[in-house]
């Protein structure tokens, strides 16, 4: 890792519990580092693991931010991003891993487009099959319907583009939160990330706030990172069946104020539905419910 001359990449993950995917992780970056002058930083939200210790163990020039009580991810992304000292800020989970070239391939995209907030990657499942990395701001009746009633005939419309072959570079309306690149710049321009959306939508806020700045938000085939998905989230299930629908009227109530009424019973009958798939099922995570 160059930083002589200071890092012009920071690397930013939250972590929380993450294990093995936390090394797997940081073992990608180190394996394949960037091009560019980097650095990387942990946000370890109180583990108990023992996952961040041994990260900083293996990776001696980490940066570790250990905080006392878990404060969430939309806080410890911020945290990451007030001790960054790059202009580009990679902001990833622990559950992913980076092929060779994938960083460079982002930020080479984030140099051809000039007005790009985000540059998000394609993203594959663990067995290498395509995983859906990109998709529109959602409206509220594709938020309520949830994501496998609201897909569209158009491959390249609606909440997720699950259709979506992936392969060429263009413009989104947002993309997956598990690894983005994301301009300094247009962050002193929109300001940090929401820390009331505590877990999920914290990451659709911020990419509506870019576009209304005027930002871009932009896929690009070229960076190629394995999402695994999950493991954090599937060790307080019930908790993020409730963070995510209380993350979903937070970023509905503040776009649409008027409808606040309207939407809490709607929102609170959804995450009543969902909590009651998760207590019949066991498995709310791989049922279709985030989106």
């Amino acid at each position: 890792m160059d930083t002589a001359q200071g890092p012009r990449l920071s690397v930013i993950i939250v972590n929380w519990n993450a294990g093995d995917e936390l090394r797997a992780c940081l073992a990608s970056l180190y394996t394949h580092s960037p091009a560019s002058p980097w650095e990387v930083i942990v946000v370890d939200n109180a583990s108990h693991d023992g996952s961040a210790s041994a990260a900083a163990d293996a990776h001696p020039d980490l940066r570790l931010i250990a905080n006392p009580t878990n404060r969430g991810l939309a806080a410890g992304n911020n945290q990451g991003i007030l001790a960054a000292r790059g202009d580009l800020l990679l902001i990833c989970n622990p559950d992913v891993e980076f092929h060779p070239g994938a960083v460079d391939a982002l930020v080479a995209a984030m140099s051809r487009h000039p007005k790009a907030a985000f540059i998000v990657p394609r993203l594959t499942h663990t067995d290498g099959s395509p995983q859906a990395s990109a998709g529109d701001l959602p409206s509220i009746t594709e938020a309520i319907r949830g994501r496998r009633a609201s897909r569209h005939a158009d491959a390249t419309s609606g909440f997720w583009w699950d259709g979506w072959a992936h392969d060429e570079e263009r413009q989104i309306g947002r993309g997956a939160e598990c690894a983005y690149l994301v301009r300094r710049e247009a962050v002193v321009e929109v300001g940090l990330q929401d820390e009331r959306f505590a877990l999920e939508w914290e990451g659709i806020d911020w990419a509506a706030r870019v576009a209304d700045a005027g930002w871009e938000v932009w896929f690009t085939p070229d960076a190629v990172v394995v999402h695994h998905g999950g493991r954090s989230i599937r060790q307080v299930q019930p908790r993020w069946v409730f963070r995510s629908h209380l993350g979903m009227y937070r970023y509905f109530a503040k776009r649409r104020p008027i409808l606040r009424l309207v939407l809490a019973p709607i929102i609170a009958l959804r995450g009543a539905l969902k909590m009651a798939e998760l207590v019949k099922t066991g498995d709310v995570y791989t049922s279709g419910l985030r989106g």
